[in-house]
């Protein structure tokens, strides 16, 4: 039996001063265990209602973000800034959707510190609020015996603790290979659903758009970790701590989390999809 997906797609990304547009038709199919991927024989025009919405209007534009971005923060601490809009149309067993998104990646520094910020919308409240922080941060201190994770940081650690803390995914759309996703409880067992973040690359099993289950309350007064500090691995964390007017680099394991917000979650482009509330370690 064989797998075949299509993907018709168009989009605005600037990455470090340059700013291209790109559309692309992806063709892949997998035939008793082997995959291939080639450029699609057929173009579709891929229309939408809000397609003038997402790639040129209604809101900031890729290029008016950018701009706005770069009035509001230092260049100097600005390492890597890339920014994209974009439509896609996808085909496969017999299912066909349509996905808009938007995705936003900055690396700043204020050596020796460089902070990670991943995002799916232009809104630019987190960059601005972990610029102002990374401006004012100190030296590397011990971690609070309290301390909470911002929306952003918590999102980026929920992959590592797939099985290990009360989630669920989130149901809503279509998965790599078409089926629907479902709601259900995340669990050390095979994913039921597919992840496939590009037409060229093997679907793989994966939990999709989890959510930690809220639980426990929230200390507003504990220090908060606003930002992730590269480099990133597993759920030993160094973040970027803001305590009353002092800000400071700090490690905290990220395993014992206390408390879960119940607060309306935030979509992050982390894995295969990761919404992020406030947490409590």
């Amino acid at each position: 039996m064989t797998d075949v997906y299509r993907k018709w797609g168009r989009v605005v990304r600037y990455e470090n001063g340059v700013t291209i547009h790109v559309e692309e038709a992806g063709e892949a199919s997998e035939t008793d265990g082997v995959f291939r991927a080639k450029p699609a024989q057929t173009r579709v025009s891929v229309q939408h209602t809000s397609e003038v919405s997402i790639l040129e209007g209604a809101g900031p534009t890729v290029e008016a973000f950018v701009a706005q971005i770069l009035l509001s923060v230092r260049r100097s601490h600005v390492e890597r800034l890339i920014v994209s809009a974009g439509i896609a149309q996808h085909q496969t067993n017999g299912v066909i959707w349509t996905e808009e998104s938007r995705r936003v990646h900055v690396a700043l520094i204020n050596p020796p510190l460089r902070v990670l910020i991943d995002l799916a919308s232009f809104d630019r409240t987190v960059i601005e609020t972990v610029a102002a922080a990374l401006a004012r941060a100190g030296d590397e201190r011990a971690a609070p015996s309290r301390i909470r994770l911002a929306p952003n940081v918590s999102a980026a650690l929920l992959p590592a603790l797939a099985g290990e803390l009360a989630m669920e995914q989130t149901g809503g759309g279509f998965d790599g290979k078409g089926q629907p996703i479902e709601t259900r409880a995340v669990t050390s067992d095979p994913p039921p659903n597919w992840y496939r973040p590009g037409y060229a690359v093997r679907p793989v099993r994966a939990w999709l758009n989890i959510r930690a289950l809220p639980f426990g309350s929230i200390d507003s007064s504990a220090p908060v970790a606003v930002a992730l500090l590269a480099p990133v691995a597993g759920t030993t964390l160094r973040v970027l701590c803001v305590d009353g007017d002092e800000v400071y680099p700090t490690t905290v394991d990220a395993t014992r989390i206390g408390a879960v917000s119940r607060g309306e979650p935030t979509w992050y482009p982390h894995a295969a999809g990761s919404f992020g509330v406030e947490m409590m370690l």
